[in-house]
């Protein structure tokens, strides 16, 4: 029973932070990269203003941009496997215990590596 609490305990918790972490001002998060972005570039060298300092900046988010798309294409394939797996009793059905487990909110299930979605 009191395993049982700690395992909806968790998942409570982790479902709500998943929740915060979606509700994040993405104004913000950009202009935190951009701030981010003139001081890597200034520190390079790169005066404001110039061609350089624009094809750094423009190379610094492209940069950004790839590491998401690719991050996003890694959740898909391990969530994909997980799906595949679903009724195949050899793996372990995912859930918010798995420390890396994402909740599938359209599909409401747990995906993670080594287990199946249910």
């Amino acid at each position: 029973m009191l395993f049982r609490q700690v395992l909806t305990s968790i998942a409570l918790c982790t479902v709500v932070s998943a929740l915060l972490c979606g509700c994040a001002d993405p104004g913000r998060t950009r202009a935190e990269n951009h701030a981010s972005d003139e001081q890597r570039c200034s520190s390079y060298g790169y005066v404001q203003g110039s061609d350089a300092f624009a094809d750094c900046m423009m190379h610094r988010d492209e940069k950004r941009e790839y590491k998401q798309e690719r991050d996003q294409a890694r959740r898909d394939r391990i969530r994909q496997k997980a799906l595949d797996r679903s009724g195949d009793e050899r793996y372990p059905i995912c859930s918010a215990a798995n420390m890396d487990a994402e909740l599938d909110t359209a599909g409401n299930f747990w995906y993670a590596e080594g287990c199946r979605a249910r």
